[in-house]
């Protein structure tokens, strides 16, 4: 009985400890993986992938209108007065003086097959035509989101990416200052170095600790902000793999500023003006074939009867069947198509010349992407070498101060001369893939 208590005891522990563990297993996360959950996650893009699937919906519905269509029909008619044919006067006296005769039963039925199939209908035509183009436009737009959400992924990841190192560049000062500081106060306690030294290393310690408080607190910002965009619970631990110099390497093995592309026939806002002008000029065309002849072949195979009574085994059936065409030939509509075709064209020429405005604008801004990736990487070719430099002359103080031929403050000075060239180091790079990724998404790639 013990044995079972014990063994039900370890079954409840196991079921209790081991969701715990799960649900705080870190996920650890690449810049690739990052996007591929923002895909799957992200609600724009299932908006944009059912919009995709609405329009091959309305493409297929159009198709439809040129297939054959079938349609069984069925009437029961209760005469509750008869219908009637009338005769000359000169022909009543072989009626028995009647003018008006009754025809038909008191119930008539009727049932068949009704067939109709275009022959000829321009309005169709210029309609499958139109939601073809609708159908572009909804891959367009889904192409566009999924840039759009390919950029603001990067930029958040390259962000995190940022406030991590800046917190370690600021850890490194910090631990900097605290050795120097713990050096200090061993040389104060044998009487080597005057009491003041010892006062400014314990200000320039806990001078640092609040800007270390600070970029802890941005880190955590930064890295919400990534979890909200790849759809992660906020209380999912994750750690982000990878760095800000080797994506910076890694770009720049692939990727020639002077070589880049400069058309603007990818891009989205350019793409999606296009596509919405031919969609304007291929409704006006819908709206004027409207106004044209069209021309259906129909069928019908019918079966009727009559009688006084409801005994249908002892009806006479007899069935009939036509065949032919039917012209429909619009004469007069007040005018209407002409006004919607002037409306449409008008609008037609308003997305040109927006079209024309926004060209001149992109190719602006096209020119300052990549002068601001150009500068970037002027900016990190310096502050690297300013970073080997601005280490040199940390470890040169440091030395002259223990050896008693400096003072802390060449100290102090060169510790905030390297963490700043740390700092505009980062800052470079930061700036150079974020220029990449806004070319990468000015250029319609991603």
């Amino acid at each position: 009985m013990q044995l079972l208590k014990n063994f039900i005891f370890a079954l409840l522990v196991t079921a209790i400890v081991v969701p715990l563990h799960a649900q705080n297993d870190t996920l650890y996360l690449d810049r690739e993986k990052a996007l591929e959950l923002a895909l799957e996650n992200n609600p724009t893009i299932r908006v944009a992938s059912l919009e995709k699937a609405r329009a091959e919906a309305r493409f297929n519905e159009m198709r439809g209108n040129l297939l054959p269509s079938l349609t069984g029909v069925g009437t029961y008619t209760r005469n509750l007065k008869k219908q009637v044919i009338f005769f000359p006067e000169e022909m009543a006296p072989l009626f028995g003086g009647v003018t008006a005769l009754e025809i038909g039963n008191d119930n008539s039925y009727m049932g068949g097959l009704q067939f109709a199939m275009p022959v000829y209908n321009p309005a169709v035509y210029a309609g499958i035509d139109a939601a073809r183009t609708e159908q572009d436009i909804a891959a367009e737009n889904y192409r566009a989101q999924t840039i759009e959400l390919t950029w603001n992924v990067q930029s958040a990841w390259y962000d995190v990416l940022l406030t991590r190192e800046s917190l370690q560049v600021i850890r490194l000062s910090f631990n900097n200052a605290l050795d120097n500081l713990n050096n200090i106060r061993k040389m104060h306690n044998q009487g080597l170095v005057a009491e003041y030294d010892l006062i400014r290393a314990e200000v320039q310690t806990e001078n640092i600790r609040p800007d270390l408080l600070q970029a802890e607190n941005m880190y955590e910002l930064a890295l919400g902000f990534l979890k909200t965009l790849v759809g992660i619970e906020e209380e999912q631990p994750i750690a982000v793999q990878g760095s800000l110099m080797d994506s910076a390497e890694e770009m720049l093995s692939t990727f020639n500023i002077t070589d880049a592309e400069r058309s603007l026939r990818n891009n989205p806002d350019y793409v999606n003006l296009g596509l919405q002008h031919d969609l304007i000029l291929k409704q006006s065309r819908s709206v004027r074939a409207s106004g044209r002849p069209s021309v259906t072949a129909v069928s019908n195979y019918m079966y009727l009867a009559e009688a006084n009574d409801f005994k249908v085994g002892d009806y006479n059936w007899v069935n009939t069947a036509s065949a032919g065409l039917q012209i429909n030939i619009p004469i007069f509509r007040g005018l209407t198509n002409r006004n919607q075709v002037k409306q449409l064209e008008i609008g037609a020429q308003q997305i040109m010349l927006q079209r024309e405005y926004l060209k001149d604008n992109l190719g602006v801004e096209l020119g300052n992407i990549l002068k601001s990736m150009d500068l970037a990487l002027q900016k990190s070719v310096h502050a690297r070498r300013n970073v080997e430099l601005a280490q040199r002359g940390y470890s040169i103080a440091r030395l002259r101060y223990d050896s008693g031929q400096g003072t802390l403050l060449e100290v102090n000075d060169s510790d905030v001369a390297l963490t700043r060239a740390r700092f505009n180091l980062l800052q470079a790079k930061h700036e150079l893939l974020q220029a990449k990724i806004r070319y990468d998404r000015f250029v319609g790639e991603g």
